[in-house]
């Protein structure tokens, strides 16, 4: 219960009940983190979110603001705001995500940017901002600093009627890959998770999406064919997704970066 002891952590996306921000948050105080900044644009649950977490790990520990992860101004009056509060930075989770259904031909060029900045230039902006307050948790601590991207088993599983979100994830997959070389020297570390199907509010908007557009007849019949594609038989919920964050923003993951953790069922090795 103490894989993350004292560290600081901000995790974007963390808004919503029963997504995996949320449960990120929770896992990283179950750790010991020291301090959990959650963000969402939106902003309508966040007082009882807060209530709830705070009652379970103490309100000065866990903290939820509003923050438009696709601002570049936002993110820097986060990391100035970070950091005067507590000292620093440890660990950046760029969980924020949107999807919006279409093949290229029904697709707008709005839509297709819209769903780019915020699972691409969202995290971009975040690495970017964060990276400098992230090279002093070397001092800190000996693996350095985290940065965990959710990234999705979309980035490498093509789809026909999702086109923006898969090539938006794989742009985000990219971007893992180069920031860690990159900031590798700078002792800090950068990895990405890639969901399977995980039952959260988005997948759940997505499924009916799949039904609106007469791919399945019904959404339950959408999660059993989406269940079938893994050699578990079986979908993912966001506490079960959380562990693998936990991991990589962990000391035990300390000479691992540039990895893509697929926790996917085994989707993609067999896809």
């Amino acid at each position: 219960m103490d894989r993350l002891r004292n560290k600081v952590a901000i995790v974007t996306g963390a808004g919503r009940p029963g997504n995996i921000g949320l449960a990120v948050c929770e896992a990283f105080l179950r750790e010991g983190a020291r301090a959990v900044i959650g963000t969402d644009l939106r902003t309508d649950q966040s007082e009882a979110i807060t209530a709830r977490v705070a009652q379970k790990y103490g309100r000065e520990r866990f903290r939820l603001v509003a923050h438009d992860a696709t601002d570049e101004t936002a993110w820097r009056r986060l990391a100035d705001e970070v950091a005067a509060d507590f000292g620093g930075l440890d660990v950046l989770v760029n969980n924020a995500g949107i999807a919006m259904h279409g093949g290229i031909l029904d697709t707008s060029l709005e839509d297709l940017r819209k769903v780019m900045a915020v699972n691409h230039d969202a995290p971009f902006l975040g690495i970017k901002i964060c990276g400098r307050l992230l090279e002093a948790a070397l001092s800190r601590h000996p693996g350095g600093g985290a940065i965990v991207n959710n990234v999705s088993m979309a980035s490498y599983m093509p789809n026909a009627n999702n086109i923006s979100y898969h090539v938006s994830k794989a742009a985000a997959r990219m971007l893992t890959l180069c920031a860690a070389k990159e900031l590798g020297p700078k002792k800090i570390r950068v990895n990405s998770v890639h969901p399977g199907v995980t039952m959260t509010p988005l997948i759940r908007e997505g499924l009916r999406g799949y039904v609106a557009h007469g791919l399945w007849p019904s959404t339950e019949a959408a999660q059993a064919a989406l269940a079938a594609m893994s050699p578990l038989g079986m979908t993912s919920e966001p506490e079960d997704t959380a562990h693998a964050f936990v991991y990589l923003a962990s000391e035990e993951a300390r000479f691992v970066t540039g990895a893509c953790l697929f926790h996917d069922g085994g989707i993609g090795g067999i896809y």
